[in-house]
Parts: structure tokens; sequence; C-alpha cells
């Protein structure tokens, strides 16, 4: 077992023994919230799938699925990419498409500008990052595709190769949000 595996193992003895910590200091008069009594057990069955789609586990996923992507595509070494004409094609539309993007969002009567007509609070602010990513997976997809490295192929590696990395997001954001209902 290498060091991943033991830390991902006791990440999930940990998941499994909060509830019974909680239960355990509570008794013991410290002053936090029990995962077993009936306030805690009913917010644990309302929350338990609410770490399915914390934001750890989007950042793990997107981490996982850029990574195998930027692999697959053969973007690097740059050197190499800067010499094909094929990598400016797919630059200049992907830098096009993004201009267009923003402008349409800056417009005055924009939807995507907050209610008082900024940037900040507003739903283009909100999904820059998912924006960025799967704009930036596209162009990664469409530079590496060939008949050898088909898409699935590409986005699928990273999370291969890197199998653990979304359940110990998971067990991450199911103790974090365990700790922070004890404590609250």
């Amino acid at each position: 077992m290498n060091n991943s595996q033991r830390v991902f193992v006791f990440c999930l003895v940990l998941a499994g023994l909060l509830p019974f910590l909680s239960w355990v200091l509570s008794a013991l008069g410290v002053p936090c919230r029990s995962i077993l009594d009936d306030e805690g057990l009913r917010w644990l069955f309302r929350h338990a799938n609410d770490c399915l789609h914390s934001r750890l586990v989007m950042l793990a996923l997107c981490c996982t699925i850029m990574q195998g992507v930027i692999q697959k595509s053969r973007l690097f070494p740059l050197s190499k990419t800067f010499r094909e004409p094929r990598f400016y094609r797919y630059a200049a539309v992907y830098a096009v498409v993004l201009i267009v993007i923003l402008f349409a969002a800056l417009a005055p009567e924009s939807p995507l500008l907050s209610i008082t007509g900024g940037i900040a609070g507003s739903p283009l602010l909100d999904g820059l990052f998912f924006l960025g990513w799967f704009s930036f997976i596209v162009f990664c997809l469409c530079y590496g595709h060939t008949r050898r490295n088909p898409w699935i192929r590409m986005l699928t590696y990273g999370i291969r190769r890197h199998p653990l990395v979304l359940p110990f997001a998971v067990v991450i954001s199911f103790c974090w949000q365990c700790i922070d209902y004890m404590m609250s």
C-alpha cells in the first residue's frame, strides 16, 4: 500500500469515526453537536449527498480531467506545438469565441451582469471558472483529437490514472461537513 492509499484509508476511517466521536464528545460535555442524536441523524441523511457536489469535488474532477486532456492532447512541449499551423487555427477560433462571449456579457443590458449592472456578484463571475475550464478542455480536445486518440480516451485518462482523487475529495468534503456541523 503506497502513501496515497494510506492517507485515503485514514480519511475513510476518520469519516466513519466522526459520528461516534461527536457523540462521545457531546456526552463528555464538550460544546459540540452530536451527529448520532435525532437532529444530527436528520442532518446526516439530508446532507449526506452534499459532499458529492461540493466545490472540492468539482475542483478535483476539473483538475483530473484537465490533466488527462492536456497530457493526451500533446499540447506540451510548447516549442513543438508553436510550430504547427493547426495550433494557431484552433487558438484563433478559441480566442474569437471567448472575446465574443466577454463582449456579449459586458454589454450594458446583458443578463450576465449583476442586478446593479456590475460584474461583482454577477452570474458571469460565478461561472467564469467553469467557462474557462470547459472552453480550454474543448480546445485541447479539438487540438489533440486523432483516430488513435479519441475524445473519450482523452477525457477519462486523468481519472483512470488517478482513481483515488475523486473518492478522496468526497471523503474530505464529508469530514469537513461533519466537523462544520459539530462545531456550529
